[in-house]
């Protein structure tokens, strides 16, 4: 049996809300002349999707906090005594598996970035979507050009940490594969407590 940490329809909705608002943005940035989609369209669908991940977002942080189990998958100072032996086991140094709860520091590392990161897409977004009623943040942060390069560079954060979030996944089964029974009912075991 198998141990997975999220239902399989999870990491499907996550990865289709990936490629749809990277491939929309990108779209929406430079559309490509070998491909003419109608731009109000492309907008569109960005937008729903950037809505579904917002409320995501929102319900997440609502989630953990309400549960005050925020400290599953925020990066919070007591991880960094984790990292040398996280490091260890992720680089090949050492075949023992570290048991770090959920999620491990370089995994609580790329969730804390990336819900930053979906902030920070949140608040450009709207203003790139909504330029009247965001006056004060154009205002604020130098018109909507510099609104639409932090937009951007949010974007490239999240394509680029793709192949360390796919490292992440796939380490324990390329070098060991499944976990023992024995491993395998403890990890599970320990993952179920609050």
């Amino acid at each position: 049996m198998k141990l997975l940490l999220q239902p399989l329809p999870v990491p499907i909705f996550h990865w289709v809300m990936f490629v749809v608002l990277l491939l929309t943005g990108l779209y929406l940035d430079s559309p490509p002349l070998w491909l003419v989609l109608p731009l109000r369209h492309v907008r569109k669908l960005h937008g729903v999707f950037a809505a579904l991940l917002m409320t995501n977002l929102a319900g997440q942080i609502y989630y953990y906090v309400y549960s005050r189990k925020f400290s599953e998958v925020l990066l919070l100072p007591r991880d960094f005594a984790n990292f040398r032996s996280f490091m260890r086991y992720y680089l090949f140094i050492t075949e023992r598996h570290p048991n770090f709860g959920r999620y491990n520091p370089g995994q609580k590392l790329l969730l804390t970035v990336w819900g930053l990161a979906v902030l920070s897409a949140s608040v450009t977004g709207l203003a790139l979507f909504f330029p009247d009623d965001s006056l004060w943040l154009q205002k604020l942060l130098g018109g909507l050009g510099n609104i639409r390069i932090l937009h951007y560079l949010v974007a490239i954060i999240f394509a680029s940490s793709i192949p360390l979030h796919l490292y992440l996944v796939f380490t324990d089964y390329v070098q060991k594969g499944p976990l023992p029974p024995e491993q395998h009912k403890e990890t599970h075991r320990d993952r179920r407590s609050p």
